[in-house]
This record gives C-alpha cells, structure tokens and sequence, in this order.
C-alpha cells in the first residue's frame, strides 16, 4: 500500500512538472509590433473573447502532456503574442463546475480594457477537465457578452471539438454570426492529433465540428493547435486574427481599400479613396435691394356731378399720372381717398365720398390695367376738409379724390 501510494504522489508530482514547464512558455520571439511600426499592417479587431474548454475531453494525453496543459500553453502563447494595440477582452470557459452539476458556461472575466495579465490568471484555476462539452452554451453567452462592444469583434475558441454530438455547437455559432454580422469573426484552435485521439474517439470528429463552428463566421478559420505552437506559428495567426495587410499605407486595411494604390501622404476616406476638398461654391451674388417705397402724395384734380360718383372724359389725363407713377414702380401701393365738402348729412357724405374713391379706383384697372389688389378706395366724407366750406371755393377745393403711395398716410 505504501508503495502504491508513494507511486501515485511521484506521478502526480510528475504531472504538476510537466504542466508548469508547458503552461509558462517563453515571449514570442516574432514581433507584430514592428510590422505596426512599419504603417503596413494596420488593426482590424476592437474587442475579442476567448472561449476555453475546460472539460473531461481535455484530460487525454497528448505528447506526454494533457490536452488542457497544452491549451493553457497555446492561450498564454496567444495572450503573449498579441501586439501592443488598444483592445477589449474577455473570456469564457465551459465544462462540469460544480461535483454534482451538469455542463455548462461561465464567464471568466466580462469585457473590460485588455492587458496582458487578465487572461492566463483567468485560466490557471483549472487543473483538470470535468464534464461532457457544451460549446453551443459558451458560444451563445459571447453574444451577451460582447453586446455594448463597438467596432470589430473576434472569438477564438480553443477546444478538441469532442463530446459535443448532444450539443449545437455550429448553430450557435451561426445565432453569434447573426448577432453581430460582419462585425464578427470566429476562429477555432483545434487541440491534439489523431496519436491523442484514439483513446477518446475520431479526431475527425472533433475536427468537423472545429471547422464547422469557423465556417460559420465566414470570415475566420480553423487551425491545428501544433501548428500554432512555436512563436513563428503563433505570431502567423495572431497577426491573422488582429492585423490586416495596408500596403499603401493610408489606414485602411487592404481587404476593404477600394483604393488601393492612393499615394502615402494623402487623406482618404473609409473606403480608402482620396477625399476631394470641393472649393466652396462661389457666393451668390446679393439681391437688388427691392426700390424704397415712394412716399408720394398726389391730389387729383377731378370734379363730380352733384351727387354723382361717374368719372368724366376730360380727367382721363389726371388718372394717367397715377397710373404711370404705379407702372413706373412695381412694389407701390396706392390708397384711392375720396372726400366731399359739408353739405349734407356725415352719412350721405360719407357713401358718396366711398363711391367716388372705388369710381377711381375701377378706373385704374379697367383703363390702365393696374392690378386691383395694388389698390384700396376709402371714402372720408366730409371729415378731413383742405379748406373752409363757407365759401363755394373751399366747398370746391373739399370735393376732391387723393392717391396715396406706399400706404404713406395722406395729409
């Protein structure tokens, strides 16, 4: 029994070893940051979640090496290799969390201001894989998780793809690229080979399942953990993932440049295309000022029959000066006034003298073509006399029809 029991601790301490040794790998020796430097590359994610699978599955040995230990190593691999550009990031795990519950997702940490320290602590708690592989639940909580994120969104999910023929893990993946559209990009890192696999099934399985999951995003891919292993394999797909090629250097990334060969230096738009400044139109000339009002006051010298309001013949002339003065200025207005001296009742005076200003005012239109509306006629009577209607010259000079321009008040 003590040997058995001693036996069991050298193996796990073993185990321990070889996970320290493979979980802490070295600083990528590639560089994206010099690419960056370059003005070549520029970014073209703004926020990304990682989606880690922590479950039984990934306790098959691989190389010596549990698959989970290889999936920290690639992970902090990854975390290590992403250039120095401002991101959101965020993470998840799904697997068995609790002894008696069943498989399910969590959230390792919410969308927040990246740094290179956040995720492989979010990762260290898991020394094993428990549970069968709800991808499709993780999947599903990255659309709420990356929901108030803005600009370009990436999910890179690494996991073995096994264990999930109870699951849907590529319609999820489908109900993510729906959420968010071209927004959006999914990559899968496939953990193992087929020397890994056969003690838990096809590797073609998990493969499919990978690359249906990747599909589903249009724009990303699956790869192959160990070809992403080494820091040249890994800065190739970072650089994939987070970059995009600019060779014109104009910050618009070469897959949406419309432009592609604009000249260094020059301003372009979101398409990448020169932006033409317009000169500004040229300014409208100002408009004439409309002619000032003519302040006119004409007295018209018309006589009328006792108690008539007809215009006669011979005072044709007298209205021709009013209606040249109207013709001659387009924006005046007249007021035709007629008045009467003090005989007879202020009621009569005053129709006879309204009758005698629209006689006028009808004149000037049927005669002269004024338009009528440039016209108004108000009878005074006998309220605004000019001379004393004692004597018969004075009655005379009060029997009078005056035109107002410009709705200058008459004297």
């Amino acid at each position: 029994m003590k040997k058995k029991s001693m036996l069991k601790i050298l193996v796990s301490l073993a185990m321990v070893a070889l996970f320290v040794g493979f979980a802490q790998p070295a600083l990528s020796d590639t560089s994206l940051n010099d690419k960056l430097k370059s003005g070549e590359y520029v970014q073209k994610v703004d926020a990304f979640e990682v989606i880690f699978d922590a479950t039984e599955s990934m306790n098959a040995l691989y190389k010596g090496k549990s698959l989970l230990s290889q999936e920290k190593a690639l992970v902090t691999l990854f975390n290590n290799t992403i250039p120095d550009i401002k991101l959101n990031a965020a993470a998840r795990a799904f697997g068995q969390f609790e002894t008696w519950g069943d498989a399910q997702s969590k959230v390792l940490f919410a969308p927040r201001t990246y740094s290179k320290a956040i995720l492989p602590q979010a990762i260290a708690p898991f020394p094993a894989g428990k549970g069968f592989s709800p991808l499709d639940t993780a999947l599903d909580g990255a659309i709420a998780d990356l929901k108030y994120q803005s600009g370009q969104l990436a999910v890179i999910v690494f996991s073995d793809g096994l264990d999930m023929k109870n699951y849907q893990p590529a319609a999820a993946a489908q109900r993510l690229k729906n959420a968010y559209g071209d927004r959006i990009c999914i990559y899968t890192v496939l953990l193992g080979d087929k020397s890994a696999m056969y003690q838990l099934g096809d590797m073609d399985e998990g493969m499919s399942v990978m690359k249906e999951v990747a599909d589903a995003g249009k724009c990303g891919f699956m790869v192959k953990g160990y070809t992403i292993s080494s820091p040249e394999g890994m800065a190739s797909f970072v650089e994939k993932v987070f970059l995009a090629r600019d060779i014109d250097q104009d910050g618009v990334a070469d897959y949406l440049d419309k432009c592609p060969k604009t000249p260094k230096g020059v301003k372009v738009d979101a398409a990448g295309c020169p932006i033409v400044v317009k000169a500004p139109p040229a300014p409208k000339p100002a408009p004439a000022p409309a002619p000032a009002p003519v302040p006119v006051t004409m007295t018209i010298n018309i006589l009328f029959a006792f108690d008539k309001a007809d215009i006669q013949p011979q005072y044709r002339a007298e209205l021709q000066k009013v209606a040249d003065l109207m013709k001659s200025n387009p924006g005046v207005e007249a007021v035709i006034e007629g008045h009467t001296d003090s005989i007879g009742s202020p009621e009569y005076n005053k129709q006879l003298s309204q009758a005698r200003a629209t006689s006028v005012r009808d004149y000037l239109v049927k005669e002269f073509g004024i338009d009528g509306s440039r016209l108004k006629a108000v009878g005074y009577g006998q309220d605004k006399p000019v001379a004393s209607n004692a004597t018969r010259e004075g009655r005379q000079q009060n029997r009078r029809v005056v035109a107002c321009f410009s709705n200058i008040p008459c004297k």
